[in-house]
């Protein structure tokens, strides 16, 4: 079972350390950070007040993973999800996408908004599998957009 708590910057190292390319970069923050990821360019996102990182936390409180959240008005935007690559095909995924959906819930979020790289199947798969569903394609084709109400 997952717990979550606020990201720290102890724990960026850790994060950083998960992104092994470029091309785990793209999968984890598209177009936005340049290889090689380090720890001040990943710290430099807690500047938007809008903005909070989280990570999970697996058993005996190893880091497992990695979200962020931005809230504007009653909208969160999910970012920069990932799970440490020794950690995955466990259902992690799944599950850290139910504690994003609290905490976005807790914040008063009434809808959930991500772009994912359409082809990560895996992380496509996980968003579908907790009824996210998927906006009119937008003009690039290799980003899904998505969606999930959060007020039911």
């Amino acid at each position: 079972m997952l717990t979550i708590r606020r990201r720290t910057e102890a724990d960026l190292s850790t994060i950083v350390g998960w992104i092994p390319d470029a091309a785990a970069l793209y999968l984890f923050t598209g177009p936005r950070m340049t290889w090689p990821l380090t720890t001040e360019e990943l710290g430099t996102m807690n500047a938007d007040e809008n903005f909070t990182a989280w990570v999970a936390l697996g058993e005996g409180a190893r880091l497992v993973g990695h979200f962020d959240l931005t809230v504007v008005d009653r909208t969160a935007r999910l970012g920069r999800v990932v799970i440490d690559p020794s950690q995955r095909g466990r259902g992690m995924g799944r599950e850290l996408v139910g504690l994003v959906i609290e905490t976005a819930r807790a914040v008063g979020a009434d809808e959930l908004r991500l772009n994912v790289i359409a082809n990560n199947v895996p992380a496509v798969r996980a968003y579908e599998g907790v009824g996210f569903r998927t906006l009119p394609q937008g003009d690039r084709p290799d980003i899904r957009s998505m969606a999930l109400a959060l007020s039911q």
